[in-house]
């Protein structure tokens, strides 16, 4: 099996993991809020990559290499919590399928910022599967479940802006990763414990100064099982998912990671149809055909 087509495995259960974890911080989110999970999957993930990283390396950190640090530390910080405050408004303000919607941008966006910054080019026949695949999700975000009678959010320019910064922000964390993986040798789930510490510092440090710790305390000791809800998430996004995706991004175009892992919208499907009780649509199916359909052809 070639490294190319290991590295589109690893994304695509990288969307598997995407998948799992939301479902968990969703249950999380329903009893401490979403700022507050926010605030613990990046420290629970900070903490369970630390110990993997002490378990196969045996050190809690990998060897300074300033290159590796310094670009991953700041993909964490513009990614994982700049990126996620911009995104987490937006769904406030126009809600989180359009927000979805306008996520599915960031593969585009990287395959531009992977062919000016690093030179990365793809086929036609590359760029004709990714069109397949990001037509499929943004179908599916959009006519993928009855819509209900009267919409809570409305199209606003200020909640459009936000979604925008998101994405680009995603898309620079991105391209910062793979910079900072670049011409050094370092593990994939050393990669992702420098960048998770990125984003967990970049969030806890204000928000130890703005009192948001002593009120996540009280939410934490008012619901106690809401641990395992946000452990189970930690695990299978942020830990699993994000190394595998370290691992798509060294081996295979940015473009092509970024497609594969922006799958969670279809495997969500079937688990808000059966943990959620969320009605879906034909389109739901047809949007799933083109994307399935796509993914094939991407690692064919």
């Amino acid at each position: 099996m070639s490294t190319t087509l290991l590295g589109e495995l690893a994304a695509l259960l990288a969307s598997v993991g995407f998948t799992l974890g939301p479902t968990f911080y969703t249950l999380a989110g329903q009893r401490i809020g979403s700022r507050h999970t926010l605030y613990m999957r990046l420290l629970i993930s900070t903490w369970l990559l630390m110990v993997a990283h002490w378990v196969y390396a045996g050190s809690p950190y990998p060897a300074w290499s300033p290159r590796a640090w310094l670009w991953l530390l700041l993909s964490g910080a513009v990614g994982l919590a700049l990126a996620d405050i911009f995104l987490f408004e937006a769904f406030v303000r126009i809600g989180p399928r359009l927000s979805m919607l306008v996520l599915t941008a960031v593969p585009v966006f990287s395959t531009l910022m992977a062919w000016w910054v690093l030179g990365e080019q793809l086929t036609l026949s590359e760029l004709a599967w990714m069109t397949l695949v990001l037509t499929g999700i943004a179908w599916v975000v959009l006519w993928g479940q009855r819509p209900s009678e009267a919409s809570a959010f409305r199209v606003e320019a200020r909640g459009l802006l936000m979604a925008f910064l998101a994405a680009f922000l995603s898309a620079v964390s991105a391209l910062w990763a793979k910079v900072g993986m670049m011409g050094v040798d370092i593990h994939p789930v050393a990669a992702n414990l420098l960048r998770m510490t990125g984003g967990m510092l970049a969030l806890w440090l204000p928000g130890c100064f703005l009192g948001r710790v002593r009120r996540l305390a009280r939410d934490l000791q008012q619901h106690p099982r809401v641990l395992v809800f946000l452990l189970a998430g930690s695990l299978a996004g942020p830990v699993v998912g994000m190394s595998l995706q370290m691992f798509a991004y060294q081996t295979v175009p940015l473009g092509i990671a970024l497609t594969l892992t922006s799958l969670p919208p279809v495997w969500l499907l079937p688990v808000g149809r059966l943990l959620f009780r969320e009605q879906l649509t034909v389109h739901a199916v047809l949007g799933t055909v083109l994307a399935v359909v796509g993914v094939v052809g991407l690692l064919g």
